[in-house]
């Protein structure tokens, strides 16, 4: 194996060892923040994100995803490592932004990098990407079981301050990864990556991932509390993030092997997104040990079909332009996300979690079926639409 993607792995298993990820909301929850005020700073994370996204995707396309990788790893760390230091909302709302500014080259940088690694040495993009999100999900596995044991015996705020310093880590192999410099081709500023984003085909996918991107964001927040409402103690939460990322790292690493499952592109976005659809719907009607098995399959879920719908975005996509355009995804999911979080937030802390996943579930099919709805329209030589057959 070429010495290069050996330093993409490794440095996805460091980035992605997050301690901290079963019990982020917990020490909120600890310090005094209600449920509706860490949706609020969660809000404060994606608009960072939305602010960011775009502008960070061009500069990613023309520093390189090299140099964008190493400054995520240290303004995410920096900002990981300032979460677990101040109490107060000022304070934290800092270490949001310095988050989420790392958290958004990241996204776009990584896949970018990964897709162009792949097609510049033949190799198979699913399999490639499928290793980076097991090894990312094998990572959080990992971490969660033993940040989970670290919180319970140590305290909370441990956890959170070690983890920023590993992610600060990951910097060293970003110096080892070796980038492919390629021509930047006149594509000019916003009307060339418009020009994409707006054909049918590329937009329906991308308002499909945007569904899913979605749904993954909200199950990351309301999962802890969900399972805290169930009286289930940290370091059992953290042996259920454990299977759960895990299983998610395994459905993504073996994507190029079960492919063929997602061949027809429309009954599976109907398929996988009916599926997410009541795994998201059961666990809002019955909060008991039948509807952790649900959370964890709409995790499964995720990472098989998210990375079947990131080769077909990518396949359409110029390298050129192509962490410009993986940013617009981060940056509309994360406007999505930032509007729909205080106000389920506010709905669990009055009506309960359980409650708020049934509501999720059906703004989930809302937007899942709007894309499904995109995908099969095509527009008639009149200017009017009419159904494609499929």
């Amino acid at each position: 194996m070429r010495k290069s993607i050996k330093n993409i792995y490794t440095y996805t298993f460091i980035y992605s060892f997050l301690l901290l990820n079963p019990i982020w909301v917990i020490y909120l929850l600890r310090i005094g923040y209600s449920l509706y005020y860490v949706t609020i700073l969660d809000v404060i994370f994606y608009l960072t994100i939305v602010l960011v996204s775009l502008p960070l995707g061009r500069v990613t396309d023309r520093i390189g995803k090299k140099k964008a990788l190493m400054i995520s790893s240290v303004t995410t760390g920096i900002g990981i490592i300032l979460f677990g230091i101040f109490t107060s909302f000022l304070g934290i709302t800092l270490s949001y932004i310095l988050w989420g500014i790392g958290v958004a080259i990241n996204s776009s940088a990584l896949e970018s990098l990964t897709y162009d690694y792949s097609k510049s040495h033949n190799l198979k993009y699913l399999e490639i990407y499928g290793a980076v999100n097991f090894l990312a999900s094998l990572s959080v596995a990992v971490a969660s079981i033993v940040g989970g044991f670290i919180g319970q015996f140590f305290g909370l705020k441990v956890v959170i301050i070690i983890t920023g310093i590993i992610v600060i880590i990951s910097t060293v192999n970003t110096l080892k990864i070796k980038e492919k410099v390629t021509a930047n081709k006149a594509v000019s500023g916003g009307i060339g990556y418009w020009k994409f984003i707006k054909e049918r085909r590329v937009f329906s996918l991308l308002v499909i991932r945007i569904a899913l991107i979605l749904d993954i964001n909200m199950m990351i927040i309301f999962k802890q509390p969900y399972y805290e409402e169930m009286g289930i103690g940290t370091a059992i939460i953290g042996i259920i993030f454990f299977i759960d990322v895990l299983l998610r790292g395994i459905s993504s690493l073996y994507t190029q092997k079960l492919s063929f499952i997602a061949k027809d592109r429309f009954n599976s976005m109907l398929f996988f997104t009916s599926a997410i659809f009541f795994t998201i719907f059961i666990p809002g009607i019955m909060e008991n040990y039948l509807a952790i098995f649900f959370l964890i399959l709409n995790s499964v879920i995720f990472g098989f079909y998210s990375n079947i719908l990131s080769e077909e975005v990518n396949v359409l996509i110029p390298t050129e332009i192509r962490a410009t355009v993986l940013s617009v995804i981060f940056l509309i999911s994360s406007l999505i996300t930032a509007i729909a979080e205080p106000l389920l937030g506010y709905l669990a802390t009055v009506k309960g979690v359980m409650y708020t996943l049934l509501i999720f579930s059906f703004a989930f099919l809302i937007m899942s079926s709007s894309a499904i709805f995109l995908y099969i329209q095509r527009k008639d030589s009149d200017g009017s639409f009419k159904l494609r057959p499929v």
